[in-house]
């Protein structure tokens, strides 16, 4: 069968093997880039029991559950993060804490998140402290806070062997910093 002269199977053909490199050539880059680097930087890791990884066209989702001896909720998301980077370079991922959590673990939560998302804002890390450690000791449960300069690290933990993580960024990127140069402000003067 002929179009203007062209043969239309052999078009076809040289379209579809043509589609089959590409696509096969990002998997073979995703796989061996990504994917596999990835997958042993997680396995070899004392902290990490399980993990999963989805890739998403805008950014990788990587799902971990730590294990039991994590007991500083911070520097072990340092360290995952600073892997997973290492890995990861210029690409867009998010790191997600899995908890197995309970009714009294999210009532501490709860009663707590008022002022950690004032502390966000305002700065005022000690009351966070105080607020989440009143709310588990009535619960019964072992409360921690720990700020880096990027985030904010509530880690609740109870005897049964329950226990909930919440990694809260410090940073408001909605909100428009002033204090590099004048900021947007000055630029308009």
């Amino acid at each position: 069968m002929q179009w203007h002269g062209l043969k239309i199977p052999v078009i076809f053909l040289t379209f579809v093997i043509g589609l089959a490199l590409v696509f096969g050539g990002q998997w073979f880059y995703q796989q061996y880039n990504f994917q596999q680097p990835l997958n042993e930087v997680l396995a070899n890791k004392e902290l990490v029991e399980k993990y999963t990884i989805k890739e998403d066209p805008t950014k990788s989702l990587i799902t971990i559950e730590l294990s039991k001896n994590a007991n500083n909720l911070m520097v072990a998301y340092q360290e995952l993060n600073q892997s997973v980077s290492e890995v990861m370079g210029e690409n867009l991922y998010q790191i997600e804490i899995l908890s197995q959590t309970d009714d009294s673990l999210d009532q501490v939560f709860y009663e707590s998140h008022h002022v950690i998302y004032q502390a966000q804002v305002m700065g005022n890390f000690p009351q966070v402290a105080q607020k989440v450690e009143e709310a588990a000791r009535k619960q019964g449960v072992d409360g921690k806070v720990f700020v880096d300069e990027n985030n904010i690290y509530l880690q609740l933990a109870k005897p049964d062997g329950h226990y909930l993580f919440r990694i809260i960024p410090r940073h408001d990127y909605g909100i428009i910093d002033t204090t590099e140069g004048g900021g947007k402000i000055a630029k308009g003067n």
